[in-house]
């Protein structure tokens, strides 16, 4: 496929992301919180998933969970597909980090979601699957 294509399939991309992670909660009015407590979102998602019996809850935490790493399998598989630097893992895992932990940021400090280290973790899983794919499919 020719790289005008690739381009464009990121822009479409980067701008699905923006409305997801922002665009979609402007004007709510909610208040920016903060995570910081490794696993904690993660343990109290898994004990709704086994324990809850209120279906609501539970489809709230299997979409947190799943969508935050399906979310960025894209991110993961377009950038070395594109762009030649993106083809080391370490470099590709370094920005990809850094590109999330903006976001999170950017999400508490405009009050447009919740800052929370286990939605980093989650998102470095999935660019890393995304990574790991784009790997596959050039060998």
């Amino acid at each position: 496929m020719s790289r005008r294509f690739r381009y464009i399939l990121l822009a479409a991309y980067g701008l699905l992301m923006a409305w997801l992670l922002f665009g979609q909660r402007m004007g709510q009015g909610s208040e920016g919180i903060l995570q910081l407590k490794p696993l904690n979102t993660l343990k109290w998602f898994w004990w709704v998933l086994r324990n809850s019996g209120e279906p609501g809850l539970r489809t709230h935490a299997l979409i947190n969970l799943v969508g935050n790493v399906a979310m960025f399998v894209p991110l993961g598989f377009l950038l070395p597909w594109i762009w030649d630097f993106f083809r080391k893992f370490w470099r590709h895992i370094l920005l990809m980090a850094a590109i999330i932990i903006a976001v999170e940021l950017s999400q508490y400090c405009f009050q447009l979601g919740t800052c929370d280290v286990d939605d980093l973790l989650l998102n470095v899983i999935g660019t890393s699957l995304g990574y790991c794919f784009w790997k596959c499919m050039n060998k």
